[in-house]
């Protein structure tokens, strides 16, 4: 029996600057780069991304991974980077 939750897909919005952050992420196995550079093209400098629960957890691993090693400064504030993955492991996560 197929679980429709892993089969059906969402659409995730990026923004200019989360698709330039995904497209230079060397921390994105390459399977992943290449569902980034075939974001199909918003009308209004956004893409979208159309993806299934696995593979949108698959992006959360990564993003939680590289949230962990570069994420947070000394004093455990989130560093710019941190907040950028921060909100697309929130947008990657929940269906919009």
């Amino acid at each position: 029996m197929s679980d429709s939750s892993t089969t059906s897909k969402r659409t995730i919005r990026l923004s200019k600057l989360d698709v330039s952050y995904l497209a230079n992420a060397q921390f994105l196995s390459d399977d992943l780069a290449r569902i980034v550079s075939g974001a199909t093209a918003a009308h209004d400098d956004a893409r979208l991304l159309a993806l299934d629960r696995a593979t949108a957890e698959r992006f959360r691993d990564e993003f939680t991974t590289r949230l962990a090693n570069v994420g947070f400064g000394a004093d455990y504030e989130a560093t710019r980077e941190g907040k950028l993955l921060e909100e697309l492991i929130d947008r990657f996560g929940v269906e919009k």
